[in-house]
């Protein structure tokens, strides 16, 4: 699988990988260990993502949240073979950028969400409220 560097480094066939769907593992500030990211939309011109992270478990904070708890999709091993274990999409806290910023760290593209699971995804994600108008009208 290709590094995400390679694939917005101008190769039309790797950037066929910049999809809403696309699951990538790479590094996240403060935390030890390298976490899975889903691309939940793309701007466009391909310059600006909006993605989610893929969590082991559910936290303590998320746990006694109804309306946070609602907005994670438990996703099984069974369906994603790059998983230790069943895993939960935090669709709460999606997050925003330029796609540039992903070019020089290293991210390895794993698999493509199911189709339903990005569809419950982008619902999750547009119930959230963490977006504002213009970011959803950007990506979705």
């Amino acid at each position: 699988m290709g590094l995400l560097g390679d694939i917005l480094s101008g190769d039309p066939i790797k950037s066929l990988m910049i999809l809403p769907g696309s699951i990538f593992h790479g590094p996240m500030d403060g935390v030890d260990h390298g976490k899975f990211y889903i691309i939940a939309g793309v701007s466009g011109d391909k310059f600006c993502v909006c993605s989610v992270v893929i969590n082991s478990k559910i936290n303590q904070f998320i746990l006694k949240r109804p309306k946070l708890l609602a907005l994670q999709v438990e996703i099984l091993k069974d369906d994603y073979p790059f998983l230790d274990h069943n895993s939960y999409i935090n669709c709460a806290n999606p997050f925003t950028g330029p796609s540039e910023k992903l070019n020089n760290t290293e991210f390895t593209f794993k698999d493509v969400l199911k189709p339903d699971h990005l569809e419950v995804v982008i619902g999750n994600i547009k119930a959230s409220g963490a977006l504002t108008e213009d970011e959803m009208d950007l990506f979705f």
